[in-house]
């Protein structure tokens, strides 16, 4: 049943009121990392190490232009949809509502691998681009058949996941007695002849590990351009770049691999740095506002990916839940500008962030 989203006004209040509508083990599932799930905490709270820096006397009034251009493609918003699943948890209209739902916020939906239905499917409802992102089932062979499928669908990047090749202890996950209910599919993962059985409890199917070999094999068989998402290193992210990828995602995966991974935004302004705007860079994990968003520019990304935040807004009213969210992140991504004394998205650099450590180094507070 759809949920009255009226009264929500912070990411927090869809949080809150999507958990009270999920079963529990479903919400283990959505908002659960790994072991103690330490990172997943990490993530948001070192938004909260950063500062902003206002500009006195600075900018026109005029309402903020939140727009910005990512891989050739004009957004109205510097944040896009990073990719989840299975949706189909949360409501039964899944990635076609996520995807709608982004087109309508003038945005794009990465959706994944491991989406219910299959990319066809949600590329066919939707007369906007549409990002893939891909899981190295099995062998070369059947990556291959997955990055045809995406290109055959109509997918205009292809965005290569390289941080969940092995499965992960959700502890929290496993103690809620998680198992994929029977409403729950892998459209894509059916169609490649990957899943032809059961599905699997756990909403996992064992991956192939990627190597760099891997990745200069993927970027020599496709034209589309390749985001790697799950970069947490500078060196990696040059690695990247010198093998032909068009972006990184800095990414831990939202703290679902690793228990202790360093956060996304503190690795964020040294892969930015190396980067040096040679290729995209964007970010995800604990993004819960806009004035988040804002500091993760000023840290150096050119746009972000959010996760979990949309899918609480599917889950109370599918896609115009997910569209109520992306219209309160462009609220206060505006108001953050308007008390920055910006006027764009463009104008943000890192003078208008500093970190409490630095801040408090040189008197700031």
């Amino acid at each position: 049943m759809a949920r009255e989203l009226s009264g929500l006004l912070t990411l927090t209040d869809y949080e809150q009121a999507a958990e009270s509508l999920l079963d529990a083990a479903c919400w283990a599932y959505v908002a659960g990392g790994a072991d103690t799930q330490l990172t997943v905490r990490a993530n948001t709270e070192a938004f909260d190490q950063v500062w902003l820096r206002p500009r006195a006397l600075g900018g026109t009034g005029v309402k903020p232009d939140t727009s910005v251009t990512v891989l050739g493609q004009r957004l109205a918003l510097p944040v896009l949809l990073a990719p989840t699943s299975p949706q189909r948890l949360l409501h039964e209209d899944a990635e076609i509502a996520t995807a709608r739902a982004a087109e309508s916020a003038g945005t794009v939906s990465i959706v994944s691998t491991d989406s219910h239905y299959a990319f066809s499917d949600v590329t066919g409802a939707v007369g906007s681009d549409s990002w893939f992102q891909l899981y190295a089932y099995r062998s070369r062979d059947d990556v291959d058949a997955t990055i045809a499928l995406a290109e055959d669908a109509g997918a205009t990047a292809l965005v290569v996941t390289v941080d969940a090749s092995y499965a992960a202890r959700r502890i929290g996950t496993r103690r809620a007695g998680f198992r994929t209910p029977g409403h729950v599919d892998f459209g894509n993962l059916r169609a490649l002849g990957v899943l032809t059985g059961d599905i699997p409890d756990g909403a996992r199917i064992e991956r192939l590990p990627l190597t760099w070999d891997d990745l200069e094999w993927i970027r020599s068989r496709t034209r589309l351009p390749i985001v790697v998402k799950g970069v947490l290193r500078a060196e990696d992210a040059e690695h990247c770049v010198a093998l032909g990828a068009d972006g990184v995602i800095v990414s831990n995966h939202g703290g679902r691999q690793l228990d202790g991974a360093v956060p996304s935004l503190v690795a964020l302004e040294q892969v930015a740095a190396a980067v040096a705007g040679r290729a995209l860079v964007l970010m995800d994990g604990g993004i819960r506002s806009g004035v988040h968003v804002v500091k993760a520019l000023a840290y150096g990304a050119d746009a972000v990916c959010v996760g979990r935040p949309y899918l609480w807004g599917l889950g109370l009213a599918g896609q115009q839940g997910v569209e109520a969210v992306l219209d309160l992140l462009r609220s206060e991504i505006e108001d953050t500008l308007l008390q920055l004394g910006a006027d764009s998205v463009a104008d943000i650099g890192p003078d208008f962030a500093v970190s409490a450590h630095r801040a408090t180094s040189l008197g700031a507070l």
